[in-house]
């Protein structure tokens, strides 16, 4: 048994509905143009919510006090105290200093870790330097920077189990604050 040669004619043109697609183009123009409306509307009910929430605030804003400090109360000490501290964590040059620690053009160090102290403006660096000349090259580089000052080196340990003998080393700095 002989199965008939299947024939393939790419330049035929098939069955059109032409109907069918101009209607879905039709529809799809018609739904961009009301959902761009809808936005340009809630667009315009949230500028009416926020200038309202401005003036409501503006007004009902409590007029500032000038009473002494000492004079406070304790749980507004308190309050004081915890809005500095976020205050002092959110004002952290985090991209400056990342860039200063990471910026470092040898490939000789590599960083483990970065903790941040906000509070006396101080970050540690743990790192792993391929030796002892190179951990001192990058405390050299980190106290050469404009942002960092009193770069110095906490601890330092020669690994001499692990192959090459690196120096996993801590070295803690004080970010200039602008």
């Amino acid at each position: 048994m002989m199965t008939p040669l299947l024939t393939l004619d790419f330049a035929r043109r098939g069955a059109r509905n032409p109907r069918a697609g101009v209607a879905l183009a039709i529809f799809a123009v018609l739904a961009a143009l009301l959902a761009g409306d809808a936005l340009w509307h809630a667009y315009r009910a949230n500028e009416r919510a926020h200038d309202t929430l401005a003036a409501f605030v503006h007004l009902h804003a409590p007029a500032p006090s000038r009473h002494d400090s000492a004079a406070s109360t304790p749980a507004a000490r308190q309050q004081a105290k915890e809005i500095n501290a976020v205050f002092s964590e959110i004002t952290v040059p985090w991209q400056d200093l990342l860039a200063i620690v990471e910026g470092y053009r040898e490939h000789d160090v590599a960083l483990i870790g970065i903790d941040q102290s906000p509070a006396q403006g101080q970050i540690r660096i743990t790192a792993e330097a391929k030796d002892f000349d190179a951990m001192v090259r990058y405390l050299k580089y980190l106290q050469g920077s404009a942002l960092l000052r009193e770069a110095v080196l906490n601890t330092h340990l020669v690994e001499t189990t692990t192959p090459g003998v690196p120096v996993r080393f801590q070295i803690t700095a004080i970010w200039r604050k602008s």
